[in-house]
């Protein structure tokens, strides 16, 4: 509809690719285990634990934990029983699982998990909140919009890892948590699990036999040797599968065989802790069985197992699999079915990615570590997965900037939902190997170092402004021990806008310095423009004004000096948006009016929907209203045309100061109601927070005033989450005006004394100074 007259009423519709979906039942459970017996007595009680109809009622979130040893079968009982749960209709809101990784060299964290989390429940990437606390708020209030949902948070090792992650109060949620440790320090109904009974050990040996060979009778005809066999795996499930794999392998031979072996293997383990090599802990009492079915694996397919157990994470696609063992995709396929054969892989259903058991991954790890040889290999493996990850990432970062380079293969072909996918894919690998910089190995921390900075646009598209500071970090540090100035600036400018996602100003300021200094030591004049541009950003949060205009300056005039104009165009349009706010509009309308044009000339949408909107606010404070009317609409069609919903929001907020001074006060509800609603769904409290207040100052202007005040209330509220006291101080002082309007005196005056104090913490004096004359007034 841009670009055309209208001479009557007009309803238009448009529907967001953003747009949150309404809740529907979900599941997000992994496939229950095809291998599961003799739980019966477990699988009732926990059963009983999660019926809606017990454990305090309908309403009440109730907290059970699985505790036992690695390799009991934890997993298998608490996604049995989540089957059977939503089997039984008991949760319509769905289910959510998500595997912890909690013995992981580098475990999954609360902040990780939630944005999993957030993405089962709908909540699409560019909505996603910036900060980690907005995060958690926006999950609860996703699980509050549910009917009953069942949350298995698989495989923790630390309660940090489970309370940020448990509902609200209310709408009869489940929470069921497995670990190696009793969650003693937690208000849950604990469960322990103990190894199979012998004859679940037994039926459990039998039927893995006759499955693959019905007329195979060695299990009755040696029942001793089988309760043998069972008392040296422990009887754990992980342990029974895998001397099952064996025996099935070895089908003329009896079973007494194999105890004689892990017997054999079992002397060894005793000899390593009697020597003191224990560094395993309780994982050692399942070595013998490894070593047993280690040493029946071919050559090639038992250095493929080693090189899988490098692997980041609990699972690896074809892709990272690939780069770990240098074999072709359909060769490493059928290796990978043979491993899966001997119980130390499990496929996934669609096949695309295979799982390792932690346990398993340990003994891999620890066998590869053995020799020279062996450890060779490995880091040649490692080098080859970073360099996989590092160019996979260095593509992605160009498709999602919508730029070419002739030296990055273009692996997507520029196709943004490809590289999304894949980064999405492997995600967990992506982060975790770019925090592999502190290596003795020089190559690999350069590769590490290559991945991490790679990584800045796919975090940033994804607002997961935590991971990305993590990863930022380590590239500094990285950079740092490899004695490498340009990488490192480079890695202080992407901490910087990553802290500055986090609204952590002060940090992103300090990081921001790092980059500027050591981009002027190597006279690199690009990089100072940059930097000095995100430091305007950072200082006029920080209400630094002199300082803010002097990098917005120093920004524009090196783009302008290196011929960069596109460049440029931003930084005076950042600079332009400035000087609006410190009230010098014709400076102000010179810059925005300048950018605007370059945006057009190169075909930046994005940059000219955000100049329209942003010159429309200061046409209007010009008094051209009209002129400011025709750029707002057109900036609102170019956001939608591009998918930049915030931008999109935020025209719509100043739109409606403008429809208010062209005498429209009802449209201008509409349009600032409209605003905030946007921002709410986006989660950015702060500028939910100005759509609230202009929304008030526009209600109150309509003499509605409650109404007013319900508004203006919840923008002071929302500005003190975000630690925002000048904010405040607008807020309390629309509070005041609203009370005053009522002929309420007193109230008006407490609130404009309590702005006072809002503004005193802001460091804004001239603004405490007027709030307390206009208080002493009424």
């Amino acid at each position: 509809m841009r670009g055309s007259t209208f001479y009557g009423p007009v309803t238009g519709k448009s529907e967001s690719p953003r747009a949150a979906p309404s809740p529907t039942a979900l599941s997000a459970l992994p496939a229950a285990p095809a291998v599961f017996t003799g739980r019966e007595d477990e699988v009732a009680e926990l059963l009983g634990a999660l019926d809606p109809g017990v454990g305090g009622g309908s309403e009440s979130v109730v907290i059970s934990a699985v505790s036992g040893l690695g390799g009991v079968g934890k997993t298998a009982l608490a996604l049995s029983v989540a089957h059977e749960a939503r089997g039984r209709g008991w949760f319509s809101g769905g289910a959510l699982f998500v595997d912890l990784r909690g013995y992981d060299d580098v475990p999954m964290t609360a902040d990780q998990a939630v944005l999993a989390l957030l993405r089962t429940l709908g909540v699409e990437d560019a909505d996603l909140p910036p900060t980690p606390d907005e995060q958690y708020a926006r999950y609860r209030g996703e699980l509050g919009s549910r009917e009953p949902v069942l949350i298995l948070l698989d495989n923790a090792s630390d309660p940090a890892q489970i309370v940020p992650l448990l509902p609200g109060e209310g709408g009869g949620h489940r929470v069921l948590i497995t670990s190696r440790e009793v969650q003693d320090s937690l208000p849950v109904r604990q469960f322990r699990v103990a190894g199979l009974t012998p004859g679940a050990s037994r039926d459990l040996v039998d039927r893995q036999l006759r499955q693959y060979d019905p007329g195979d009778r060695r299990v009755a005809e040696e029942p001793e040797a089988v309760r043998r066999l069972a008392r040296l795996c422990g009887h754990l499930p992980l342990a029974l599968l895998i001397v099952s794999a064996l025996l099935r392998r070895r089908r003329q031979r009896p079973v007494s065989t194999l105890v004689d072996e892990l017997r054999a293997a079992e002397d060894r383990v005793r000899a390593l802790r009697a020597k003191g090599v224990d560094q395993y802990g309780k994982e050692l009492s399942m070595w013998p069985v490894f070593d047993v079915m280690y040493a029946r694996l071919e050559p090639e397919l038992a250095r493929v197992f080693r090189l899988l157990g490098q692997a980041p994470g609990s699972d690896i696609g074809i892709g990272s699999a690939t780069s770990l063992t240098a074999l072709p995709p359909e060769k490493l396929r059928s290796l990978l079915d043979d491993l899966a054969a001997a119980s130390l892989v499990t496929p996934s259903p669609n096949g695309g990615r295979w799982q390792m058991h932690d346990l398993v991954r340990l003994y891999a790890q620890a066998v590869a570590a053995g020799t020279p040889e062996l450890e060779e290999e490995v880091i040649s493996a490692r080098r080859s997965l970073l360099f996989y990850y590092a160019q996979g990432a260095w593509a992605a970062k160009f498709t999602i900037k919508g730029e070419r380079d002739d030296e990055v293969p273009d692996l997507f072909d520029g196709s943004l939902a490809r590289a999304l996918s894949w980064c999405d894919s492997e995600r967990t690998g992506l982060v975790t190997v770019a925090l592999w910089t502190r290596s003795n190995d020089p190559v690999q921390t350069r590769f590490a170092l290559a991945l991490a900075i790679g990584l800045e646009s796919y975090l940033n598209h994804d607002r997961a402004y935590s991971e990305w500071a993590t990863v930022a970090r380590a590239a500094c540090a990285a950079a740092r021990s490899l004695e490498d100035p340009e990488d490192e600036a480079e890695a202080w400018d992407s901490l910087g806008r990553a802290l500055y996602g986090l609204r952590r100003f002060e940090e992103a300021l300090d990081s921001y310095g790092h980059a500027v200094r050591i981009y002027a030591e190597l006279g690199d004049r690009d990089g100072q423009a940059q930097s000095w541009n995100n430091l305007g950003l950072v200082l006029r949060e920080l209400r630094r004004s002199e300082e803010a205009v002097d990098a917005y300056t120093c920004s524009l005039n090196l783009f302008i000096e290196l011929g960069n104009h596109h460049a440029a165009a931003t930084a005076r349009g950042n600079l332009g948006t400035f000087l609006a706010d410190q009230g010098q509009l014709d400076e102000a309308h010179t810059c925005l009016t300048q950018a605007l044009e370059i945006h057009r000339k190169v075909g930046d949408l994005l940059g000219e929907a955000g100049a329209r909107c942003n010159l429309g606010a200061v046409l209007l404070r010009i008094g051209r209203a009209e002129e400011a009317h025709v750029h707002l609409t057109h900036s609102l069609g170019l956001c939608a045309e591009v998918g930049d919903w915030h931008g999109r929001a935020r025209a719509w907020n100043n739109l409606g100061t403008v429809l208010l001074t062209l005498g429209y006060p009802n449209e201008a509800v509409a349009a600032h109601t409209r605003a905030r609603d946007w921002y709410a769904a986006l989660d950015d409290s702060h500028s939910e927070a100005l759509a609230s207040l202009n929304l008030g100052s526009t209600l109150l202007d309509l003499n509605r005033i409650e109404a007013a005040l319900e508004a203006a209330r919840r923008a002071r509220d929302l500005y003190e989450a975000c630690d925002d006291w000048f904010g405040v101080g607008d807020a309390l002082t629309n509070i005041g005006a609203a009370h005053s309007a009522q002929l309420l005196l007193q109230e008006a005056a407490d609130a404009r004394i309590a702005a006072a104090h809002a503004y005193d913490r802001s460091g804004a004096t001239e603004e405490a100074a007027t709030a307390r004359r206009r208080a002493q007034a009424w």
